[in-house]
């Protein structure tokens, strides 16, 4: 079987855990081809496509989900399917995740028109810390960590960074627990795979490798899994493969973001998860 790992120039000859993977399903007889979606091509040659590490995306997100649209009519299998990708391109999916149920850090999605808004919001909901973030972005960027009383200055912060008129932000309290390390459930087939904890360098919060963070196998307690799995199961049953992060509060999991499009799954802290994942694979290709 001729398979596509999506990834981006800067990856070109894919990310470290991703080469993991490829290698597994070379051993297993496949052929795994690097493709970089900004180039042109046709992926009709492949049998499965799988998103891996397009991670320039967020500096090209028109296009980028134009490309998500386009593997609609793609030949290939393409996982996690298209469809599901587009509805979690962006992190406004925690908005609708919360309106339906699903455990999730409380989100308030605003316009930057709505900006105004954030002091009074802050104050009603009694949060002593807030995170504004655009919902278009990865790696913390463009994020803003403030206390209440601050809020005017995280306002003006980031209605300097000139934001895109039509694109929202997302207000959320600060969880106190993130100190302790943002935890990621690594699911396959929507069953637990493994976990790392992600923790912040001293002095900061953000727990992204970017700004100093660090990850680290962790391994959860049955609760923690069954609370991930079921997290994961009412927010996009059916994926090949996700990542659940969440953090707690108020005494139990709650979703921080749910990353099915292209998670990094560290395969680097559990030697046994390339085979899972390449299981996975194949048997929504029903080839296993």
């Amino acid at each position: 079987m001729r398979i596509a790992f999506i990834t981006s120039a800067h990856h070109a000859e894919l990310y470290a855990d991703d080469r993991l993977a490829a290698d597994e399903l070379r051993r297993r007889g496949h052929q795994v081809h690097p493709v970089i979606w900004t180039e042109p091509g046709t992926l009709d040659a492949f049998d499965l496509v799988v998103m891996r590490s397009p991670w320039d995306w967020f500096h090209r997100r028109a296009e980028f989900r134009a490309y998500l649209e386009a593997l609609r009519g793609t030949r290939a299998r393409v996982v996690n399917p298209a469809a599901l990708m587009l509805d979690f391109a962006d992190k406004t999916y925690l908005a609708r995740l919360e309106a339906r149920g699903v455990p999730v850090v409380p989100t308030v999605q605003l316009l930057p028109s709505e900006l105004h808004r954030v002091p009074d919001l802050v104050a009603q909901r009694g949060w002593a810390r807030a995170v504004l973030k655009p919902a278009f972005t990865a790696n913390a960027v463009g994020a803003v960590r403030f206390e209440a009383a601050g809020a005017a200055q995280a306002i003006a912060t980031l209605a300097a960074s000139a934001l895109p008129p039509a694109e929202p932000l997302l207000l959320q309290p600060f969880v106190p627990s993130i100190a302790q390390g943002e935890l990621s459930f690594v699911c396959f087939g929507g069953v637990f795979s493994h976990a790392v904890k992600k923790q912040p360098r001293a002095g900061d919060w953000r727990v992204q490798p970017d700004y100093g963070g660090s990850s680290a196998p962790f391994t959860p307690s049955p609760q923690e899994i069954a609370e991930a799995e079921a997290l994961l199961a009412g927010a996009a049953p059916g994926t090949v493969y996700a990542r659940v992060d969440a953090v707690e509060w108020e005494g139990r999991l709650h979703l921080m973001e749910l990353e099915v499009v292209e998670p990094e799954l560290f395969f680097r802290h559990e030697p046994t998860a390339p085979a899972r994942f390449c299981d996975s694979l194949l048997r929504h290709a029903s080839v296993a």
